[in-house]
């Protein structure tokens, strides 16, 4: 049996190449921010969902996790974790979460 390798290669983003990314990931949270201190909110949790796309599976489910130290309840957390993996993180191309993994230095998972 032969193995597949995808071989592709993935671009090096520039930081407005990656700022877009990150604003069309993170549009789906700052829709639903109707005062300041909610888009502030907002943004500083896209920031914590960006790294944990960016990051990989391990990351994602530590960042709900915290979210429960924060004090969000359980149907706060659920309404978050169904927006990031229904809205934000399909908005992500593979090609780009690739570049962007690239771009940031991550390591394989």
């Amino acid at each position: 049996m032969t193995k597949r390798i995808m071989n592709y290669k993935a671009k090096v983003l520039t930081d407005l190449e990656a700022q877009n990314l990150f604003r069309k990931f993170a549009a789906p949270l700052f829709r639903a921010a109707s005062s300041p201190a909610r888009k502030k909110a907002a943004h500083e949790l896209a920031r914590m969902l960006w790294v944990a796309l960016i990051t990989g599976p391990d990351i994602e489910e530590l960042v709900f996790q915290e979210l429960v130290k924060v004090g969000l309840d359980a149907e706060g957390i659920q309404a978050i974790r169904d927006r990031y993996y229904r809205e934000m993180k399909p908005a992500i191309t593979e090609e780009e979460l690739q570049a962007l993994k690239i771009s940031y230095k991550v390591k394989k998972e």
